[in-house]
């Protein structure tokens, strides 16, 4: 039988894309994200992005920021890659206090990307973000604020759920952003980010300007 949405996966489909709803189901979810997405769905979405970053980033001194770092599966999969010098931000505080557990962040940040970022100052070579857009979760029209985390030049990766993916018809903001010189899409390809479930995502590569 093929496995179907339930629980709390189920509840994140339901939400509208965008509308930041998302943050009590986080606050829900945190003790159990980790050992649901794996167990029970088989999720990969950060070894995908994590493995494209590795591949196009080589200086491991590279100061990162991982948006929407959750429970730390992207920053523990750097780590893994030798990368170490890693802030997470997240809009769920117990989610960050998974993190945190991991020990492989520098620092880790409460912050709500529908809203204009604080980063206190801070200045990223890079930026990676899994999971972090659709349904309660940030839209296209975010991705402004996310590409100014990095500096000029800086690389950028996110994985995109395939549904606000097209229902937002994401590929035209990507162009905007290129025409207005915000940054330049390398690559966009798609993937199954769920081993036990059809669920297909994106993975965008992207330098800002």
């Amino acid at each position: 039988m093929v496995k179907i949405l339930e629980g709390f996966v189920a509840r994140l489909t339901a939400l509208g894309g965008g509308s930041g709803d998302s943050r009590d189901v986080y606050e829900d979810w945190a003790p159990t994200y980790e050992r649901n997405l794996r167990q029970d769905y088989g999720y990969i979405a950060h070894r995908i992005a994590v493995a494209a970053f590795a591949e196009r980033c080589i200086d491991q001194s590279i100061r990162i920021l991982d948006l929407g770092c959750g429970t730390g599966l992207v920053g523990e999969e750097l780590a893994a890659r030798g990368f170490g010098h890693l802030d997470g931000l997240d809009i769920s505080p117990r989610m960050l206090d998974e993190a945190r557990g991991k020990q492989v962040y520098c620092d880790l940040l409460i912050g709500d990307m529908t809203r204009t970022i604080d980063l206190g100052g801070r200045t990223y070579g890079a930026a990676i973000g899994v999971g972090c857009f659709g349904g309660g979760h940030v839209g296209p029209e975010h991705l402004p604020e996310m590409i100014r985390c990095v500096r000029p030049g800086g690389l950028l990766v996110f994985y995109i759920n395939a549904i606000p993916y097209e229902q937002d018809d994401y590929p035209s903001h990507f162009r905007s952003l290129e025409a207005d010189g915000a940054w330049r899409v390398r690559l966009t390809e798609q993937s199954n980010y769920m081993q036990a479930i059809e669920r297909p995502g994106w993975l965008v590569v992207a330098n800002r300007t």
